[in-house]
């Protein structure tokens, strides 16, 4: 390995000059469990006590925490990220006060290293204690305003029907899971901490869907799943899910909106969106003129089909089509 000083700390970045001095390469570092060391044998040389630290599934700042932050503040999200991955118990005492005495630097960092930090916190197995301890230093609001006065126990549990139900960690899920469903909240949120186009549109399209009722039928939510958005409405349907099986415990009523959430969601997973039979080409050939009331004719057929359930066939669509255009 590289070993390095630090020559200049800004905040954000540091200067750094190379050197051989392992322990001044070791205090350079954030965490005791990020400064170690193998020789060629593989014999682990650890001078700050990351070993221990390990073992103990303990996380602390190397040295002074509030000199670590400063030379970068990503170091304050590192340090709960770290704690969501590899941390046991309550966060270390000191690294956790000068988080909360410092947490004003985040403001300096880029918003791409903010997020890219966070998505990582919420991909881990269990990131909800992270959270509980990101809020009670009021580190949370400040990368994620959208959580104050919204709540985040919704965590608990999804992060439960995860390992219950075999669900892959999904960091966006989990986000959905401490923010309202505000589409222009959302949008703020997205373009604050400059999201790709895929994740924005995720979170706006879940905003946008409508919630779904625990006994709603199969054949209306295929209704809905060709008209709305497919992740949306699986989004909507796995946040109420985790949250009826959280409250089931002590309301019957909560395991029967249990039921029906799974139900649901198990169909929605099975479901393939069936292709329309006509285009307009078809209503051309009946005699109709290309414009706007063959775009209107096709529509109302369209929406036809999806009322019958999907059953109308070709045939019946062509009857019809031919009706619509004679009046």
């Amino acid at each position: 390995t590289t070993l390095r000083a630090d020559i200049e700390t800004d905040g954000r970045r540091a200067k750094v000059s190379f050197g051989r001095d392992w322990k001044a390469d070791a205090e350079r570092r954030d965490f005791t469990i990020n400064a170690l060391y193998a020789e060629a044998d593989g014999t682990i040389v650890d001078l700050v006590g990351g070993v221990a630290d390990i073992e103990a599934r303990r996380l602390r700042f190397i040295g002074d925490p509030e000199a670590r932050i400063r030379e970068d503040y990503l170091r304050i999200l590192r340090f709960f990220r770290f704690f969501a991955w590899y941390g046991d118990g309550r966060p270390d005492a000191e690294g956790l006060k000068a988080c909360a005495r410092l947490k004003e630097g985040l403001g300096q960092l880029s918003v791409e290293r903010v997020w890219s930090e966070l998505k990582k916190l919420l991909s881990a197995p269990d990131p909800s204690r992270a959270l509980l301890w990101m809020r009670q230093a009021s580190v949370l609001t400040s990368v994620l305003p959208e959580t104050e006065k919204w709540g985040i126990d919704a965590i608990h549990a999804l992060t439960r029907a995860e390992k219950d139900l075999g669900w892959t960690p999904d960091p966006l899920l989990r986000l959905e899971a401490i923010v309202p469903p505000d589409a222009a909240r959302l949008k703020t949120l997205a373009e604050r901490l400059r999201f790709s186009v895929s994740d924005a549109g995720r979170l706006r399209q879940w905003a946008l869907t409508a919630p779904v009722e625990p006994k709603t039928t199969e054949a209306e939510l295929a209704k809905r799943l060709y008209r709305g958005d497919h992740q949306g409405l699986v989004d909507r349907l796995r946040l109420s899910l985790a949250s009826a099986r959280g409250r089931a415990v002590e309301d019957n009523d909560a395991l029967l909106e249990a039921g029906g959430f799974s139900r649901l969601l198990a169909f929605a997973g099975k479901w393939k969106k069936p292709d329309f039979p006509l285009k307009g080409a078809d209503l051309t050939t009946l005699g109709a003129s290309p414009g706007p009331k063959l775009g209107a004719t096709l529509k109302n057929l369209e929406n036809e089909w999806v009322e019958s359930g999907f059953a109308l066939d070709r045939g019946a669509l062509l009857e019809r089509a031919a009706e619509a255009l004679e009046s």
